[in-house]
């Protein structure tokens, strides 16, 4: 099996006091153990671990990050578990820390990364696909019966959306990206320019103050952090 899986690796804490936690693959809350033997991190594994750290009195924690991102449910519960931490905290990647995984990189003191390291994504998306066209070929039709007043309950259970309902979908999105955009600026002056989804090599990502600098290996980001304690 160690083959055909590559599940995440545990907390690890150094001899200088240092916890180092990853966040890893896609990011989600209640995820099965086969995804998560696949790579992927739950949200509440990276908790117990911050958890677990703090009560074995590290020093600091390096967040070790390569994830496209993930779920918005559970996310911003961990990025204000880690902005209450009393410790210096430190984000790097050396891959990709992009939307979810760039709103927990965003709530720690310091971000660094590799050069070819990939930052940002500050967006949020529900990925609809309209079938009406393909429904009609196939003479289907959908018919919900719902309450009088659910005529919201049945939004992405159809072939397409009523005004109203993407007008609903569209302000549930919104709602979850001024989460995101809030928790960002309230940790860095991040442009509004910079915050339209995209995602930023490690050089155009500093320059956008998504991180703070740019280091060739994890060594480095750990001194870095050994420095603030």
């Amino acid at each position: 099996m160690s083959a055909l899986v590559n599940p995440r690796e545990e907390m690890e804490v150094t001899p200088d006091g240092i916890a180092i936690i990853n966040v890893v693959g896609t990011l989600g809350k209640g995820i099965s153990q086969i995804e998560k033997s696949c790579g992927a991190t739950d949200y509440e594994d990276i908790c117990d671990e911050i958890e677990d750290a703090t009560e074995m009195g590290v020093k600091g924690i390096l967040f070790e990050i390569s994830s496209p991102g993930g779920t918005v449910v559970g996310n911003h519960e961990v990025a204000e578990m880690i902005q209450s931490l009393e410790i210096p905290t430190l984000a790097y990647s050396e891959d990709m820390a992009c939307s979810a995984a760039y709103n927990i990189a965003a709530s720690c003191d310091t971000i660094v990364g590799a050069p070819s390291s990939t930052w940002g994504s500050v967006g949020c998306i529900i990925p609809w696909e309209d079938e009406s066209v393909m429904w009609e070929i196939e003479g289907r039709r959908f018919d919900p019966i719902t309450n009088a007043e659910g005529d919201l309950k049945s939004a992405m259970h159809g072939p397409s959306l009523s005004p109203e309902q993407r007008a609903s979908l569209e302000q549930y999105v919104q709602d979850a990206f001024e989460m995101f955009r809030g928790n960002v600026l309230r940790n860095r002056a991040v442009p509004a320019e910079a915050m339209r989804g995209q995602s930023f090599f490690a050089p155009r990502a500093l320059q956008n103050n998504l991180i703070d600098a740019i280091v060739l290996t994890e060594d480095e980001a750990y001194a870095m952090l050994l420095e603030k304690l």
